[in-house]
């Protein structure tokens, strides 16, 4: 098997398959996402407006989650069938400008770049809390927080 440069044992893309995509995106962010919120701020969701940027499968389990534990959830979502689901389902879909006006928690699910940017955090409510639980580490403006943080908190 080395000489062919193939694998001792058999090897699966787990990324790539149906299961990934439209169980573990789906299901298992509803399950990590307010355990992570929980443990990292020891907040209470309940009467909390959450805003939620994407609708595909790993953002309709985040809006799930959140609504289950009594949060008012925004989304955002550019795909005009995901949005319609997201009204379909009860969710107010709105715009990011609209949503820092009302939101104190954002999450990020689309894996696109600069969702929420410097500009978007300045007109955020006070002690507003941002996360990603998207695929990528470009949907928020990290480098402009610090430049710009008063305080800047390790959690581990």
């Amino acid at each position: 098997m080395f000489c062919k440069d193939e694998p001792r044992c058999p090897a699966i893309n787990v990324n790539d398959s149906v299961t990934k995509s439209k169980v573990d995106n789906l299901y298992g962010c509803r399950e990590s996402l307010v355990d992570g919120l929980k443990l990292a701020t020891d907040i209470m969701l309940a009467g909390n407006v959450a805003f939620v940027a994407g609708y595909g499968d790993v953002g309709k389990g985040c809006c799930q989650s959140l609504r289950t534990y009594g949060a008012r959830v925004l989304v955002f979502e550019v795909d005009s069938i995901n949005a319609l689901q997201a009204a379909m389902e009860g969710y107010e879909v709105t715009t990011i400008e609209e949503a820092v006006k009302r939101a104190h928690i954002f999450l990020t699910t689309t894996g696109c770049c600069d969702i929420i940017t410097g500009d978007r955090f300045s007109h955020m409510l006070e002690d507003s809390i941002v996360c990603n639980i998207g695929h990528f580490a470009t949907e928020v403006d990290v480098r402009w927080l610090n430049e710009n943080c008063a305080k800047k908190e390790q959690i581990s």
